[in-house]
């Protein structure tokens, strides 16, 4: 089963956008078309994109990153270390097909670290079940967590139906990127898959899954 590099692009993406801060430019990723309004909750607001809908806090921004800054950034994060070559590159091309829709940041930031989502959607060769979608993205994420811990899979139910949720803490082999907890809401709609990733510092892990829940409980494929 060929998932490979799906879930393991939303971790490489947060550890990028650390580094890459809050720079724009031409040649953009995460800048697909999109439509924001307004919801019945002043607070939060409803960001379509995609084929998808999701909701972030009504502060929380959206951001574009060019390409050549994401494919810089990307090497910067991972090196040369082999381990992380398959999965390094295909976040790169995913970046360049425009796979990665959704880049969003909270307004303030804690000890360098700015809470984090990213959306990525793809279409899969064939049809898989959340069940196995759920297991091969812990089996990805292993190599990213950090020293005596593991990957912990969950699921739930939601409005659009059923969701995977992984959970880890991630070390990215560059020491500028700070441990960090990540947070996979992993969807499927017949051959349509997308991963929500949520991401911020460990002390703030309580924070980032009150958001991640409440933003993806009302979660949907719009086509």
């Amino acid at each position: 089963m060929k998932l490979k590099s799906l879930f393991a692009t939303g971790v490489i993406v947060t550890s990028a956008i650390v580094l890459i801060g809050c720079n724009r430019g031409t040649g953009r990723v995460g800048d697909a078309p999109r439509t924001v309004s307004a919801t019945s909750d002043s607070a939060w607001q409803e960001v379509k994109s995609s084929g998808i809908a999701l909701q972030f806090p009504s502060d929380w921004k959206l951001l574009d990153v060019t390409t050549k800054e994401f494919d810089s950034v990307a090497d910067k994060v991972f090196g040369n270390d082999p381990k992380f070559e398959s999965a390094r590159n295909q976040a790169k091309a995913m970046a360049k097909q425009g796979q990665i829709k959704i880049f969003a940041f909270e307004p303030n930031v804690t000890d360098n670290f700015r809470s984090n989502c990213n959306v990525l959607v793809k279409t899969l060769p064939a049809n898989y079940t959340i069940e196995q979608i759920g297991e091969a993205s812990v089996a990805e994420i292993r190599p990213f967590v950090a020293a005596g811990t593991q990957p912990k899979l969950e699921y739930t139910s939601v409005d659009s139906g059923k969701c995977a949720i992984v959970r880890s803490v991630i070390t990215a082999p560059n020491p500028a990127v700070p441990q960090y907890v990540s947070l996979g809401f992993v969807f499927v709609k017949g051959t349509k898959i997308a991963v929500i990733t949520f991401s911020a510092m460990l002390s703030r892990e309580s924070e980032i899954r009150k958001i991640a829940d409440k933003a993806v409980t009302k979660f949907r494929f719009t086509d």
